[in-house]
């Protein structure tokens, strides 16, 4: 794959800054320098923000050399690239600016999520058994359930994100429109997420990535802006209006015309809503919609403008494009939808992190032993993010109880 997020070891300063960030606690300090547990990284991005040295950053290869193994390059911006320009640029412009890059084919992800709207709203009105579904959209807060909240995976509503969709969607059509096989189709994701990248290179669920590469926006922002300025207009496919609202938090619930929803953004605060979640205090609610971004994915890490100005970019957009663009995928919605083309299979969690109850109750018995012993104080001086998490690591035979610097200090 063309990126993740990588670790600068000779950055860090073992600050633990994003170890205390970490949602999953994922981050270890040892020998002053962080560690990180690939297992259960989520690539949510907190720690490249939490990082004042620069040690978290993007790696990316030259994506332009893989565009060669392809007769048709297609391009799908997320729905949030138009913000991250000045106000008023024309939306042609910036496609335009994409084809430029060598892409030959644009598919706006905007037209994807419109989709998956409609999809929402339907699954949500036929079904009144689960109270509140989750959106399934975020990768950040998908890995997060499925890590931290297990319990919560039948609340999830369990239908394909817009970038899926649109891949699928803009490879089926390349097809028609070049007369092209798939293997002569390349289909390139350009995100403002990192977590995106095991959304494509290792999805949960029974999901096929649809799409064969992702770009960071950032990494492209420079050249793109470039092309933009030349204002060089050749052809343009307006993006949906509709589908353009979920790049600022509650737009996917507006999108789908949802009126009792909830709309939570930031990783704290998806936390906090989802521990409600589970103690079952939300079931008079529709829709949750948990973004691990703040505002939304227009706060991605991969972007490059502050996240509220490009919420107000965006805002600008949908109030000033005229007409309401159309696209002939959307007159497919009833066919697609009946033949479940939207939904896809999470594993069976029961039988996969099955453990024996017995052994459970003994391993927490005994990591409660360990935490009496503790101080309590979850100052991560110890290289574990709280006492509770240094406790397992003891148990896990990770850490001693002597890395504890109270405890060496009062003995």
């Amino acid at each position: 794959m063309n990126f993740s997020i990588m670790f600068d070891k000779e950055k860090c300063r073992g600050c633990t800054n994003c170890m205390k960030k970490c949602p999953t606690q994922a981050i270890r300090i040892k020998n002053g320098k962080a560690i990180i547990d690939h297992k259960k990284c989520i690539h949510c991005g907190e720690c490249i923000r939490a990082c004042s040295y620069g040690a978290y950053s993007p790696e990316c290869i030259e994506w332009k050399n893989e565009t060669n193994a392809y007769k048709c390059k297609i391009a799908i911006p997320s729905t949030t690239i138009y913000g991250q320009f000045p106000r008023g640029t024309d939306i042609c412009v910036v496609q335009n600016a994409i084809l430029k890059l060598g892409f030959d084919y644009v598919y706006d992800e905007s037209w994807a999520a419109e989709l998956v709207a409609k999809a929402i709203k339907k699954k949500i009105d036929n079904n009144k058994d689960i109270r509140p579904f989750i959106n399934t959209n975020c990768p950040a807060t998908l890995r997060l359930i499925n890590i931290r909240y297990p319990s919560l995976t039948e609340n999830l509503i369990a239908l394909k994100t817009p970038m899926e969709i649109a891949g699928i969607l803009a490879r089926n059509n390349a097809r028609k429109k070049f007369n092209l096989e798939d293997k002569d189709i390349g289909v390139f994701y350009i995100t403002p997420c990192p977590a995106k990248l095991l959304a494509v290179t290792d999805p949960i669920g029974n999901l096929g990535p649809s799409v064969d590469w992702v770009i960071p926006l950032n990494k492209i922002y420079g050249e793109l802006y470039q092309k933009v300025v030349k204002e060089d207009n050749l052809i343009c496919s307006y993006p949906s209006l509709s589908g353009l609202k979920w790049s600022v938090c509650g737009g996917q619930s507006k999108s789908a015309k949802l009126t009792n929803f909830i709309a939570v953004n930031g990783m704290e605060n998806v936390i906090q809503i989802l521990e409600e979640i589970e103690n079952g205090k939300l079931s008079g609610v529709d829709y949750v919609e948990v973004l691990a971004c703040v505002q939304g994915c227009v706060g991605g890490t991969f972007n490059v403008i502050n996240p509220f100005i490009a919420s107000s970019n965006n805002k600008y957009i949908l109030n000033t494009l005229d007409g309401e663009p159309i696209n002939s995928d959307l007159e497919c919605f009833e066919k697609l939808y009946n033949k479940g083309f939207f939904e896809f299979e999470f594993p069976d969690t029961e039988s996969v992190n099955k453990i024996n109850i017995k052994e459970a109750l003994k391993k927490n018995e005994e990591i409660k032993q360990i935490l009496a012993i503790l101080p309590g104080l979850d100052c991560g001086s110890c290289g574990s993010p709280t006492c509770l998490s240094h406790a397992e690591d003891i148990y896990n035979g990770q850490s001693t109880i002597f890395e504890c610097v109270v405890l060496r200090a009062n003995s």
